[in-house]
C-alpha cells in the first residue's frame, strides 16, 4: 500500500519523538514506517530535511484544529481565555509527539529548538499576551506572564501524554485516543490552573 506525506510524516513524527534526533538513523526511520531505505531520501531528502517537515506537518495540523476551536472576540476576556487554554490543552493531548520533541530539543541550546521557538513556542506566547495584559491590568488575574501559562499548559497539563509511562506509575494514565478522557482532564487541570491566576477580592475584616 502507497502512504502518502501525510503518514510517512506522522510516522516520523513519532520516530523522532520516541528516539531523538540523533538516536534515529535513516535506516531505523524507513523501518520504522515501513518503507524501503530509498523512499525517504527520494522523497523528502535527508534526515534533517526530514525532521524539519515532519514538525512544520504536526504543528500546521495543530494549528489549524486550534484556529477551528478558538472563541471569537465577542466573548468576556477571562472566559475566551479559558476556552483558549482548554482548546490547547485538548489539542496537545492529541498529538503528544510534539510535546516529547519539545521536551527533548528544549533540554540544550541548537537549532532545532531556535526553529521550534521562533516558527511554533514563541507565537503561541505573543498571541496571549495581548489578553493577559488586558487582563492582569483590570485585576482580574494574577499574572500577565505568558511563559509561565505556556509552561502549565504544556509540561503541566500536557504531561500525561508526552511522559505516559510516568502517569501510568502514579496511576492517572489519559488515553490520548480517548476524546472524554482528554475532555475530562484538561476541564480539570485548566479549572486548577484558573483557580491559581484568577484574582480573588481581599478578606476585609469588619
Amino acid at each position: 500500500m502507497t502512504r502518502t506525506d501525510a503518514e510517512l510524516l506522522d510516522a516520523a513524527l513519532e520516530a523522532f519523538a520516541e528516539r531523538g534526533y540523533d538516536g534515529t538513523s535513516m535506516r531505523e526511520l524507513a523501518r520504522s514506517l515501513g518503507v524501503s531505505h530509498n523512499l525517504l531520501p527520494q522523497r523528502f531528502g535527508s534526515k534533517e530535511r526530514i525532521w524539519y517537515l515532519a514538525v512544520d506537518h504536526g504543528f500546521g495540523t495543530l494549528a489549524a484544529e486550534l484556529a477551528a476551536t478558538t472563541p471569537g472576540p465577542p466573548l468576556d476576556d477571562l472566559v475566551r481565555l479559558r476556552a483558549m487554554v482548554l482548546g490547547f490543552v485538548m489539542a496537545n493531548a492529541t498529538r503528544p509527539a510534539l510535546l516529547r520533541i519539545i521536551n527533548q530539543e528544549a533540554a540544550a541550546p541548537g537549532p532545532r529548538l531556535d526553529y521550534l521557538f521562533d516558527s511554533y513556542i514563541g507565537p503561541v506566547g505573543e498571541a496571549g499576551t495581548d489578553l493577559l495584559g488586558r487582563l492582569h491590568a483590570k485585576g482580574e488575574i494574577t499574572t500577565s506572564s505568558s511563559a509561565l501559562l505556556y509552561f502549565l499548559m504544556t509540561h503541566g497539563a500536557g504531561a500525561p501524554f508526552a511522559l505516559p509511562s510516568l502517569a501510568e506509575r502514579f496511576g492517572r494514565p489519559v488515553d490520548p485516543d480517548d476524546p472524554a478522557a482528554i475532555r475530562a482532564w484538561a476541564e480539570m487541570l485548566v479549572d486548577t490552573i484558573f483557580d491559581g491566576i484568577v484574582a480573588r477580592p481581599n478578606n476585609i475584616d469588619n
